[in-house]
């Protein structure tokens, strides 16, 4: 079982299909190196990070 958790700036789901899509691709990807079975076998979460609390180079972004 592949379990994937992934983190984007909270404007990522003003789109309301961009969860969707994302676990789509997320599993089509897993599916391309191991196999339609561990894409079948995948859990994914997506966190939605507001900007003031994501830190890059040393400083936060929001």
């Amino acid at each position: 079982m592949a379990h994937i958790e992934a983190s984007f700036f909270k404007s990522r789901f003003d789109d309301e299909t961009f969860g969707a899509k994302m676990v789509e691709a997320l599993t089509q990807a897993v599916g391309s190196v191991l196999g339609e079975d561990a894409a079948n076998d995948t859990a994914i979460i997506l966190h939605s990070i507001e900007p003031s609390r994501w830190g890059y180079r040393g400083k936060l972004l929001g």
